[in-house]
């Protein structure tokens, strides 16, 4: 399993500057198999 992080721009309407928001979430390489991990475990 490897933590991976994903980051996604978020567009609000009626505000010009973009959001940026980090997922962390757990990735089987040998399989389909993944989880969002939990706050203490990002270190976030």
């Amino acid at each position: 399993m490897k933590l991976r992080e994903t980051k996604s721009v978020v567009h609000v309407p009626g505000n010009r500057n973009a959001t940026t928001r980090a997922t962390w979430e757990w990735v089987c390489p040998d399989c389909d198999y993944f989880e969002e991990a939990e706050e203490a475990e990002s270190g976030r």
